[in-house]
């Protein structure tokens, strides 16, 4: 039996309107062969949370919110179903809170709690909203809305006090002013003797550049000479004020030395006693030479007994 055209379209209609109808719920978080429980939650405002929402555990999707109802007899709380993954286990304690982000999508971020006493399928979990952004924004600008009344109430009170100090203020550049002009008319009544001033030091300075010039080929011989002091043999004048001291050193040494004449001359009191009374008689032989030269230098000379009589006369 051959089948017509007709059933061939209408059955491929069929089957692409079924493959479309299952990919737009499964991109909407629909999974047609995976095994879902059903919770539920009452929030006291959704906030813009619609059917195929997400439902996240951590960031990552273990469901959807399968259906939303008005509770108009519970002061117009809002019912919401969710369709979570039936592997997940919940426990008594477990929480789902709406959650807002910055492009205004909005999915419930669940949290498990303790798993001692867990909940069945159908089962109600706690609820809780985290503030939108108008409210935090409100929260966080309050402060510095404050902060900004107080400190245009401060500038207020300073442009008062600006305002009363004008008049001192006027006077003030007034002054600056008049010294300004005073200022001005004294360099004009001295331009010409500081355009003098200005010329001799003009003069000065190139007579101060042209004697660093000349004293340059003086400074360059001082640095030759220089040069040379440094490269005189210094080693042999040194080893020869060495052997001066060394010879100064020795001759020392001599004069100390007990057993040399020079040294017991200096060091023998009884030879400088010795010597000293040698030239006392000495210089008594010479003085009695001079007063009696007959007794010396006769022909024939005295005997010792004539010389002591007569000086027993003299005396």
């Amino acid at each position: 039996m051959a089948i017509s055209k007709e059933v061939k379209v209408g059955a491929f209609a069929v089957f692409a309107i079924t493959i479309l109808y299952l990919g737009f719920n499964y991109l909407k978080g629909i999974d047609f062969l995976s095994n879902t429980s059903k919770y539920y939650v009452i929030y006291e405002d959704v906030a813009g949370l619609t059917k195929s929402n997400p439902v996240k555990i951590s960031g990552y999707s273990v469901g959807r919110v399968s259906n939303i109802k008005l509770l108009q007899n519970q002061r117009n709380q809002v019912l919401v179903e969710l369709d979570i993954d039936s592997e997940i286990v919940l426990g008594d304690t477990a929480l789902a809170k709406l959650n807002s982000d910055l492009l205004g999508g909005v999915s419930i971020i669940l949290f498990p709690g303790s798993l001692e006493k867990m909940l069945t399928p159908g089962d109600t979990l706690n609820s809780r909203i985290d503030p939108d952004l108008t409210e935090l924004f409100k929260e966080s600008a309050q402060p510095i809305s404050d902060n900004l009344q107080v400190t245009m109430r401060k500038l207020n009170i300073l442009l008062d006090d600006l305002s009363g100090s004008g008049a001192e203020l006027k006077k003030s550049l007034a002054s600056f002013t008049k010294l300004s002009d005073n200022l001005n008319a004294r360099i004009y009544e001295n331009r010409t003797s500081l355009k003098t001033t200005l010329t001799e030091f003009a003069k000065l300075s190139k007579n101060l550049n042209q004697t660093v010039l000349d004293l340059k080929p003086t400074l360059d011989n001082f640095k030759v000479l220089s040069d040379s002091l440094t490269h005189l043999e210094l080693n042999t004048t040194l080893q020869k004020v060495d052997a001066l001291l060394a010879e100064f050193t020795k001759t020392a040494q001599i004069l100390q030395n007990d057993s040399s004449t020079i040294g017991k001359l200096m060091t023998d009191d009884q030879l400088y006693e010795s010597m000293s009374r040698a030239m006392a008689n000495l210089d008594s032989l010479l003085v009695h030479i001079n007063e009696n030269p007959k007794h010396f230098f006769s022909p024939l000379g005295k005997s010792k007994k004539k010389i002591e009589k007569e000086a027993k006369k003299q005396y």
